[in-house]
């Protein structure tokens, strides 16, 4: 009797460590490939890079690595009074691409979002211009820095608007003072 029952907890043990074990791999994120994606969308779960939070300081972007078109989610926490600066970024060629400026006695936080894009008027006109290790950094401390990756592929639905130079950004950026 003590047998048997020994054998049907083990087999019970093993059953409920192989139905948690799927569950696991079942909700893992798994990236496909854009090629997958435009292929055969039945079971592609994500086609873009999971979260992945970077911080300098207050600064906080969503991910370390983006595709062509996504969007680039931003934040920045506890300003002090009386501060004044801006978050910039700067393509992997080093041109100033957006810049936000700030006031820490207008607000204390702020989040905001845009896209790389071509963009006539800051000469960046093809796709491999995006593509690379971008930096991330205050203008009031240059030597600190944030880096990302935009990969080389684009968004599923977005390759439009990365096929000529744009007169205006997909996300207007807002220049101020281009030295960091």
């Amino acid at each position: 009797m003590n047998k048997s029952v020994g054998i049907a907890i083990a087999v019970g043990i093993v059953i409920i460590i192989g139905v948690i074990g799927f569950q696991i791999y079942d909700t893992t994120y798994q990236k496909s490939t854009v090629e997958e994606f435009h292929k055969d969308q039945v079971g592609i779960k994500n086609v873009v890079y999971q979260e992945n939070p970077q911080f300098l300081h207050g600064l906080k972007i969503n991910k370390d690595k983006y595709l062509v078109g996504e969007k680039i989610f931003f934040s920045v926490q506890g300003i002090p009074m009386g501060l004044k600066d801006a978050v910039s970024f700067y393509t992997p060629e080093g041109i100033l691409f957006i810049q936000y400026p700030f006031d820490g006695n207008e607000k204390t936080n702020f989040k905001h979002y845009w896209k790389p894009s071509l963009n006539k008027r800051l000469n960046i006109c093809d796709v491999e211009q995006l593509v690379g290790e971008w930096t991330v950094l205050f203008a009031g401390l240059p030597n600190e820095k944030l880096h990302f990756q935009v990969t080389n592929e684009i968004l599923p639905g977005y390759e439009e608007y990365y096929v000529t130079c744009n007169e205006i950004a997909l996300e207007m950026p807002i220049m101020t003072d281009p030295t960091p």
